[in-house]
């Protein structure tokens, strides 16, 4: 959690007035994206950026296409429809072979992530020769996203707002085990020094899943919403306590205690179950009562869905029952 590509930002969010001309539905650090209203309309849009090198190196086509997935996901998230991006492509010198072919393929992934979930790059720029002493940085494009709600009342933010609620996983049927999904990890990265593996993603779903998010928050199914990224499904969901410490009533909640039946379900492989950073996941609360609303969304949607648990305010702890389908 106190990694640098993990750890908050607060510290330099706070430097600056965010409240100004008081359009601030969804402040920085309150969700994946930050949401502004309209003045004068039901509309609000959202915005927010991504970027991550370790993928792009590791598999330039396929670090292209997560990137505009992950950008696209954290708006869906909020409950905005995906409308526009913009970019900024920070490589080494193209003029030498293997980073000509990096910025070549990233292009061409991106481009791939966008045809697939039918928003348009409306804007960008390049920053090139970026190395040190003959060495290139991380192939890095940064992509910002432009989103729309149609209503800014209908919204979601990260953090879990109240006890008690059904926690799931969205994009996943289980807490999957595979070596692949910690290729580029923070958990590699932190813990090992190593930057190894190939990503992978699967665009068809992304879609899917971004889909139906967007229609669990439309129709006030979906509490709260966030994507499951940097740190995999562990951090998630202390992200998710983390942020929403200060909705629940009863004190702050700063981490959750596995029951069980969580510790009893988890693979050999707990470290790509719990670490690993598969593309398309995303994390959301709902009311009890209306779970078997979003089972039903979801099959509707041939989306994968799995991990119910119950957030509870102080110890935040998360008592699963698995129910997946």
């Amino acid at each position: 959690m106190a990694a640098p590509n993990i750890a908050s930002r607060r510290g330099v969010y706070r430097q600056y007035d965010h409240q100004v001309q008081t359009n601030t539905v969804v402040a920085p650090g309150a969700g994946d994206a930050a949401v502004l209203r309209i003045k004068g309309t039901d509309r609000a849009i959202a915005v927010a950026i991504d970027g991550n090198g370790r993928q792009c190196y590791l598999d330039p086509y396929r670090g292209g296409q997560m990137v505009v997935a992950e950008v696209t996901r954290n708006l869906s998230c909020t409950g905005a429809e995906p409308l526009a991006l913009t970019d900024c492509l920070n490589f080494g010198n193209p003029e030498r072979p293997e980073v000509y072919f990096q910025l070549e393929q990233c292009i061409r992934g991106m481009a791939r992530a966008c045809r697939a979930l039918q928003v348009p790059v409306v804007s960008g720029n390049v920053s090139l020769y970026n190395e040190s002493q003959g060495t290139a940085i991380f192939p890095t494009p940064i992509v910002g996203g432009l989103g729309l709600l149609e209503d800014a009342t209908r919204h979601c933010q990260s953090g879990f707002p109240a006890d008690g609620l059904a926690v799931a996983l969205l994009g996943a049927d289980g807490l999957t085990a595979r070596a692949s999904d910690l290729a580029g990890s923070e958990y590699l990265n932190t813990l090992y020094g190593m930057v190894r593996g190939r990503p992978r993603i699967d665009l068809a779903l992304e879609r899917r899943v971004q889909g139906l998010c967007r229609r669990l928050i439309a129709d006030r199914t979906a509490l709260s919403a966030h994507d499951c990224s940097d740190g995999g499904l562990a951090v998630a969901l202390a992200e998710c306590a983390i942020i929403g410490a200060s909705r629940i009533e009863h004190g702050p909640v700063t981490g959750f205690t596995a029951t069980t039946e969580l510790v009893d379900g988890l693979p050999r492989r707990w470290d790509a179950a719990l670490f690993g950073e598969a593309s398309s996941r995303i994390v959301v609360t709902v009311a009890p009562e209306r779970l078997a609303d979003l089972m039903s969304a979801a099959r509707e949607a041939d989306v994968p869905r799995c991990y119910w648990a119950r957030p509870v305010a102080r110890a935040c702890r998360l008592a699963t029952w698995w129910t997946c389908r």
